[in-house]
């Protein structure tokens, strides 16, 4: 049975805005496990019941389906999900011999941590894998999302502006960074050579730092992750260092909502996807504390961790009011004290399975 605050959060977002675009249409998902991908899932399912929307959903994902997106493939009636090697093309192009409407291309190696043993599968996937993917809208007329990333951006390390979509690219020195950032690099310019060349919809979303309900506090390594596990089962919360860099936050109810109205009435090629919260990470683990009732402890930074966090920026604010302006959308839904009540919630639920 699906999680009472998943499905609170997907039918505020069904009533919130216009899904007709949807209703009929065939839909491609490529990485349906993956956080994001699993929340459009579950609105699509929920729209199908609460407002009739009659999509079919083609689910693709390397793994079995798990955590929060198994409990919603038990109860949905238009999603078909397919075991899949992304990698392995002839897979994939025997799926993409049929014609669909909206193709998400979600995959991706997101956690830091699978970094360095996918080198290869992240280019992969932003390269070969989504060439596939925009010869099927060449063919098709598709429409195609791609999803990006906001470490594309050259923030440097003491950058406190606020980056929109005309701030310039580039590629970080940290090795694992540098690969996923250079690979979605040349994913966007793929995507951007097929609609210069070809006039075809496809859109381009830069995501960044994204939490909520389907994060799992024991598999996903993330920091927001790990911040929920240790606030459950640990009796103090620590963090590496003094927890002073900023970054952008976004509740996953939130951003799934940018995301469907962009790939229905979208009318540039390039978004930043973000919340609009702009907190430390120590003000993150300071929000959990609260909601635990623990203390905080910073514990000194390990020689091996030092050069992987110091690539990363100390404030990153990630701007979308371009998404704001085009669609008159409501700013903030989701206060971030409650969007991580929602996280703890969750995965508290999850561990009384």
């Amino acid at each position: 049975m699906l999680n009472s605050i998943v499905h609170k959060d997907c039918i505020r977002v069904i009533n919130e805005i216009n899904l007709k675009k949807f209703n009929g249409k065939k839909i491609l998902i490529l990485g349906g496990n993956s956080f994001i991908a699993t929340y459009i899932q579950a609105i699509l399912s929920i729209a199908k019941i609460n407002k009739n929307i009659n999509s079919k959903v083609t689910s693709l994902s390397l793994n079995c389906p798990r955590g929060l997106f198994k409990d919603i493939l038990y109860e949905a009636t238009n999603i078909n999900f397919i075991k899949i090697d992304l990698i392995k093309s002839l897979y994939l192009k025997k799926i993409l011999n049929k014609k669909f409407d909206f193709i998400f291309h979600c995959a991706t190696y997101g956690q830091p941590e699978k970094w360095k043993e996918n080198y290869f599968n992240i280019i992969s996937l932003s390269t070969s894998t989504l060439k596939l993917v925009l010869d099927h809208s060449k063919k098709f007329k598709s429409k195609v999302m791609y999803f990006s990333s906001a470490d594309v951006y050259n923030i440097g390390i003491g950058n406190n502006k606020k980056i929109d979509e005309n701030f310039p690219v580039g590629i970080p020195n940290h090795l694992g960074r540098s690969v996923y950032s250079g690979s979605k690099i040349l994913g966007e310019k793929l995507c951007k050579i097929y609609k210069q060349n070809y006039n075809l919809p496809i859109y381009i979303v830069r995501l960044a730092h994204t939490y909520g309900p389907g994060q799992d506090a024991i598999t996903d390594r993330r920091l927001i992750a790990q911040l929920t596990y240790r606030s459950i089962n640990k009796k103090k919360i620590y963090i590496h260092g003094k927890g002073e860099k900023i970054k952008t936050w976004g509740y996953i109810a939130d951003i799934t909502k940018m995301l469907l109205n962009i790939m229905q009435f979208g009318k540039s090629q390039i978004y930043n996807v973000a919340g609009n919260s702009y907190k430390s990470i120590y003000e993150i683990a300071k929000i959990f504390a609260k909601n635990t009732n623990k203390k905080i402890i910073r514990k000194k930074i390990l020689k091996q961790q030092e050069h992987f966090l110091n690539s990363d920026a100390s404030v990153i604010k990630i701007n979308s009011d371009k998404y704001y302006l085009e669609f008159k959308d409501k700013k903030n839904n989701t206060n971030i004290e409650k969007g991580i009540s929602n996280l703890i919630k969750w995965n508290i639920s999850k561990l009384k399975k």
